[in-house]
């Protein structure tokens, strides 16, 4: 390789996606932000012509030839699945990257960010949520992820939903008082609380309910009991989830990094020290730590080790 070999990274994910420029050595060359790059929110054609742009305008950026990239990998929801891995390998390829080209799911790259290497446990917690695990084998397990309709525990969804209904329950006299009545009420601007049906039934999508998540989070700041109950089922929610990979890859008994990541685990320290505190009451030896690089370097650290693979 010559000296001007570098490689790249991305985080593809289904509303927009990040690229990493790095060197040989992981120093950072450029970056990138561009469209989504997930092959089920877009199509073919549309991750194309989107992993072309941003391909294009980081490597300019950092002054590089596209033909000098050594290896690149893109991470995207779903991506680990054969037929959407080939695919998206040949788009890649479509591109004029001629190095190694190495195509997985959303979680790895964020282990790697945090762990430095591919080896531990990931616990995503943003929108969604799931707990993903690696060996160095290349064993993998994951827990979780199945969707806010039917899991996605822990989650900001989980947490805004259960925000609602704890509303809702305490207006009809259900439940003790809570501040979340009237805080989501002026959050959302609602008059009265039965202007709540339409806006969740017609108006709210899934980020929307994740981002009421937020007024659960300063409700518990102020003291309410109901979103201090909520937050900490969250954290035992992602608990076992970690518990759930934990076991399934047999880390019990050795040191093991447990990445967490996403906007829960960032914006709510309450959630992290209580998922901190209930890691270590059942796995002594795990280490939970928050990523201080994001998933696209973690994708470039991967294209980094895949060039140890391929030498």
């Amino acid at each position: 390789m010559s000296s001007e070999s570098y490689v790249i990274g991305i985080d593809g994910g289904g509303t927009k996606s990040r690229l990493y420029v790095a060197d040989l050595s992981g120093a950072k060359l450029g970056e990138a932000t561009g469209g989504p790059t997930n092959l089920h929110a877009i199509g073919e054609a549309a991750v194309t012509e989107s992993l072309r742009s941003l391909i294009g305008s980081a490597t300019e950026e950092a002054g590089r030839r596209i033909e000098d990239c050594a290896a690149l990998c893109l991470a995207s929801a779903g991506a680990d699945r054969p037929d959407d891995r080939a695919a998206l390998e040949q788009i890649v390829a479509a591109c004029g990257i001629r190095g190694v080209i190495t195509v997985t799911n959303d979680a790895e790259p964020v282990l790697a960010a945090g762990s430095g290497g591919r080896e531990g446990v990931a616990v995503i917690s943003g929108t969604g949520s799931l707990a993903y695990g690696r060996r160095a084998s290349g064993l993998m397990a994951r827990a979780g992820g199945w969707g806010h309709l039917i899991g996605d525990e822990g989650s900001g969804y989980a947490i805004g939903a259960k925000g609602i209904a704890a509303a809702v329950r305490a207006y009809d006299g259900r439940e003790a008082p809570t501040l979340l009545m009237p805080r989501l009420m002026e959050h959302l601007g609602l008059s009265r609380m039965e202007r709540i049906v339409p806006y969740v039934y017609q108006s709210a999508g899934k980020k929307e309910i994740a981002a009421l998540a937020a007024v659960v989070h300063q409700a518990y700041l102020e003291g309410d009991e109901a979103s201090a109950r909520i937050l900490k089922e969250a954290a035992e929610e992602l608990a076992l989830m970690a518990g759930a990979v934990i076991e399934a890859l047999s880390f019990g008994e050795e040191p093991l990094t447990v990445v967490c990541s996403g906007s829960v685990f960032a914006n709510m320290n309450y959630i992290y020290a209580t998922f901190t505190e209930l890691l270590q009451r059942s796995y002594p030896l795990a280490k939970a730590v928050l990523p201080d690089t994001d998933a696209a370097y973690g994708a470039a650290l991967l294209a980094l080790l895949s060039l140890q693979d391929n030498p």
